[in-house]
């Protein structure tokens, strides 16, 4: 089960389907932050105020828990959602309320609240962290599982045991490979490349199911792999329905050795990533 075949047969599947485009505004503000590191802020708010949905998603960005970091001052207005949020984070998180907007729009009941619940996760995990930032743990998140609405597109029934599998992470990869010949994992993988994704980010979708995360020779991408499963075996520890199972445990404790958490900064990542407001 070699990523080049999954991904081989990834493109070939997608070829087969409509993938959401990203709107005009996005791609000029995506155009704008790669053309300069520092853009023109004006320019910025201009191509934002241009759009109201993108308009009211950063203000409502601005004022969640895992952003707002405590702050009592509800952001309002756009300059103030900007300078919270802050500017050069504005490409990530940007295209985070896209992708949040397909994958609300998806087939599968559940993978929108997931989704989001592992971008939060991760989010604060990434403060204890020097290589990732808050926009790409955060983006990261909510795209890790995109594939699943491209399989979902394919396959009427895939969606019906999405939440299922989600207590599965090495075997579901394994059933997706044997009934369709790739994973969803390798299928945002190629969504992420569609869209200009930053590669490191496209990478680490790929490798999100990985079980030898330690193996993996960049740090940053190393890094990555552990935050998002970590962020998965958290949120399944959070699950007071489900008996939590000794992969998850396994996972959990390899992840915070390899992110070298403290047993209090894991603390505090569980309280904070489930504040409410």
């Amino acid at each position: 089960m070699s990523f080049k075949d999954q991904v081989d047969v990834a493109q070939q599947l997608l070829s087969k389907i409509e993938i959401p485009l990203l709107p005009k505004e996005v791609l000029e503000l995506q155009k704008l932050f790669n053309d300069s590191e520092m853009p023109d802020p004006v320019k910025i708010k201009n191509l934002i105020s241009t759009n109201p949905f993108l308009a009211g998603e950063l203000i409502s960005l601005a004022n969640i828990p895992s952003i707002s970091n405590g702050n009592p001052m509800v952001i309002k207005d756009i300059d103030s959602a900007i300078y919270r949020l802050g500017n050069k984070q504005l490409k990530n998180f940007i295209l985070s309320i896209y992708v949040k907007k397909i994958l609300t729009n998806n087939k599968i009941k559940g993978l929108s609240y997931h989704s989001l619940t592992i971008a939060i996760i991760a989010m604060e995990i990434s403060r204890y962290n020097k290589f990732v930032t808050s926009d790409q743990a955060y983006l990261l998140g909510l795209m890790h599982d995109i594939g699943s609405f491209a399989l979902s597109e394919l396959d009427d029934n895939y969606g019906d045991s999405f939440v299922g599998k989600l207590f599965e992470h090495y075997t579901s990869h394994k059933n997706e490979f044997s009934k369709y010949g790739t994973t969803h994992s390798a299928l945002g993988y190629v969504i992420a490349k569609t869209w200009s994704i930053p590669s490191y980010i496209g990478q680490t979708i790929l490798l999100h199911h990985e079980s030898r995360i330690a193996a993996i020779k960049n740090d940053k991408l190393r890094n990555l792999v552990a935050i998002i499963e970590l962020a998965h075996a958290i949120a399944i520890r959070q699950n007071r329905k489900v008996r939590e199972s000794e992969e998850n445990i396994a996972i959990y404790k390899e992840c915070q050795r390899i992110l070298e958490l403290t047993d209090d900064e894991m603390e505090n990542i569980h309280v904070n990533a489930f504040r409410t407001g």
